[in-house]
């Protein structure tokens, strides 16, 4: 099995976007990257470097794309991307939707951000798709590309958007891949060269991810529940919602952390819960899981052995890709597996871009269409029908915006990194009590702060923001 990629791409004049973008559909969140002439750029989405997979309504009933303020309470779709391919109905705004229109609603935003960032239209991308993904997924993620008027240049298999974004030497060199994102799982032993790409081996489960690793964590709390509460709330799909999304939180958390506490307040009017958790118990949850992900890893090597001689001894390195490869007993078990050191399992590259800088790099071979080219009858019309479904997008705070009223002000959450807690209580406080239309740049910058972690953005992200935070929070009042 041998797929090869020319990283030989088409260079724009230096400062010039070059527009077909590189989007890594992912089944919890979505990537986008472009080529400016010089360096691939990360294109930012409200401020943020991934957009959430998450289609849901607003109290208007209209569509929204991302994580919606109070969505626990109101209905909402995530996941889409397990479902491409099947006939399943899903229900949302009183009506039934196709997977793929759904998966539209996630291209529409995506495109319309990209076009707000690049200052022009576009009409062109290459997309990821998981490798295990079979043709029925495959068609569907095109047919939802038709519907957000994109035409696909290319659909990218997970693990070779990875490779790509490794870039080429003059060395070759051994790799496999392991991409562990959010609902599939991707792994590969791919060769990389002088400008050549090539994989030797590849499997997958396009239903094995860190999806799985929350619902172990929701059975937990809920039998932790049912044990000091004496009730059952396995069924009360509201309270599963709200217990998964603090999941999520959680299990981040104990990528750095050895113990953290699942806060539920009010799941019922007369049940409230903290759920303790360690990272020893939460590794007991997942490690079927992971051994499981092992298991493909080894059916990788086989066919690569097989058809290229290279044995579990001839990796050179493993090339991390997908969130939930920040575990750090994922990466323990990777270089046990592959009896390499810890810096075998590469850990500088940010994992939940590499897929879509991959596609980026690749997307620069494609020249820019000047219109959409789809041909089917009736696209141009769903499109706009799917269009009409969708909120406006929100204007993004300015520096110059008034304060709002106190309860419009959100409070400093919950899973505030301890380093920037004291700051962002402090400043709360501080802009709860300006009335006047000073510190205008506090409010924006405690704003995009709250809001990156509401969105779970990476570290980095979230230590510039806090860093922005706290500048501000020293400067003077100043209401320009």
């Amino acid at each position: 099995m041998t797929e090869r990629s020319d990283l030989v791409g088409h260079r724009d004049s230096a400062g010039a976007y070059h527009p077909v973008i590189g989007i890594d559909l992912g089944t919890t969140s979505c990537t986008m990257s472009v080529w400016d002439g010089a360096e691939l750029i990360v294109i930012p989405v409200d401020g943020m470097s991934t957009l959430p997979a998450v289609v849901g309504q607003n109290q208007a009933g209209q569509i929204v794309v991302g994580r919606l303020a109070g969505g626990d309470a109101r209905p909402q779709i995530d996941g889409i991307k397990r479902e491409l391919g099947s006939t399943e109905r899903l229900r949302l705004r009183g009506r039934q939707y196709r997977p793929p229109e759904i998966c539209a609603f996630l291209l529409i935003e995506l495109k319309r951000q990209a076009e707000a960032y690049l200052g022009g239209l576009v009409h062109d991308a290459v997309i990821t798709v998981s490798g295990s993904a079979g043709e029925t997924q495959r068609r569907a993620i095109r047919e939802a590309a038709g519907l957000a008027q994109l035409n696909v240049r290319r659909l990218l298999d997970d693990p070779v958007a990875a490779a790509v974004a490794l870039g080429t030497g003059d060395r070759e060199r051994t790799y496999a891949i392991y991409d562990l994102g959010g609902g599939t799982f991707d792994t590969a032993i791919v060769r990389i060269g002088r400008e050549r790409v090539a994989v030797f081996g590849a499997a997958g489960d396009p239903r094995l991810g860190g999806d799985d690793f929350d619902e172990h964590i929701v059975g937990y709390a809920l039998r932790q529940i049912r044990e000091r509460h004496h009730v059952d709330l396995s069924r009360d799909e509201h309270v599963r919602r709200r217990i998964r999304r603090e999941a999520e939180r959680r299990k981040r958390e104990l990528s750095t952390a050895e113990t953290t506490v699942l806060e539920l307040p009010l799941l019922t009017a007369t049940v409230s819960a903290r759920v303790p958790l360690s990272r020893r118990a939460f590794e007991a949850m997942i490690e079927a899981d992971v051994t499981k992900s092992l298991g493909y890893l080894t059916a990788a090597l086989a066919a690569a052995e097989l058809d290229h001689g290279i044995r579990r001894t001839g990796v050179d390195q493993v090339i991390l890709s997908g969130g939930s490869t920040r575990i750090p007993s994922i990466r323990a078990r990777l270089a046990d597996y592959f009896g390499l050191p810890a810096d075998g399992v590469r850990a500088d590259l940010d994992p939940a871009e590499l897929n879509a800088r991959g596609a980026g790099l690749i997307a620069r071979e494609y020249q820019p269409a000047l219109s959409f080219e789809g041909l089917r009858p009736g696209l141009l019309s769903a499109n706009l029908r799917l269009r009409a479904e969708m909120a406006d997008p929100s204007p993004a705070v300015a520096d110059n915006a008034e304060p709002g009223p106190l309860d419009l002000l959100p409070g400093v959450p919950a899973e505030t990194p301890a380093d920037f807690r004291p700051v962002a209580v402090a400043a709360y406080g501080l802009l709860a009590t300006t009335l006047d239309g000073g510190r205008v740049r506090l409010r924006a910058a405690y704003l995009a702060f709250v809001g990156a972690i509401q969105a779970a953005a990476p570290d980095s992200r979230l230590a510039e923001l806090g860093e922005r935070l706290s500048a501000e929070y020293r400067e003077p009042a100043d209401p320009s």
